[in-house]
């Protein structure tokens, strides 16, 4: 039996996925301007999609277009909440909060980048990047006391890990030092 064609909703998903790999492997090779383009076409040819604005956002923030990587993740995650299937879109929902939060940091939007960073937090108590990330905008901040209690937060949801760990000695040091 010879299969004529696929159903147009099939076609569609199967354009969108070869688009989405296009993208990806442009990001990968960080050429960011051919893959904004594409990325545009990703968005633009699936309703409530967040791949393509997910990696609109990076290459702005590549190119230092902080704002309109703000946009693009804030409208990603604004797309993540759609989802049906919540726990098949945890990773990329982390991934993009940190990224926009990474962004305000580039911008020195320090309480911006907290907030987005203590929500993530809220959210996703075991992600270990959003701890690393907080206690970063702390140390910019020469806050070494709030960067030690973030660390040590974090070693409360993960007791062994190996960066926190590192983190929280790196801060006791600094502390002891300036005293």
């Amino acid at each position: 039996m010879k299969i004529q064609s696929l159903p147009s909703n099939l076609r569609g998903v199967y354009d969108q996925w070869k688009l989405l790999q296009q993208v990806h492997k442009l990001v990968v090779e960080h050429k960011w301007l051919e893959c904004i383009g594409l990325a545009k076409e990703l968005s633009n040819g699936q309703e409530n999609d967040f791949y393509g604005e997910y990696y609109q956002g990076i290459c702005h923030t590549q190119l230092k277009f902080y704002d309109e990587a703000i946009e693009n993740f804030e409208a990603a995650l604004l797309n993540i909440q759609k989802n049906k299937i919540q726990w098949t879109v945890t990773e990329y929902e982390q991934e993009a909060r940190l990224r926009l939060a990474h962004v305000y940091r580039l911008q020195r939007n320090y309480k911006k980048a907290t907030e987005q960073l203590d929500q993530l937090i809220e959210i996703h108590p075991k992600y270990v990047n959003a701890y690393q990330a907080k206690a970063g905008i702390q140390i910019d901040q020469a806050d070494f006391q709030g960067a030690l209690e973030t660390a040590n937060c974090g070693l409360d949801q993960l007791p062994n890990h190996e960066e926190l760990t590192e983190l929280r000695n790196s801060m006791v040091y600094e502390l002891t030092v300036r005293s």
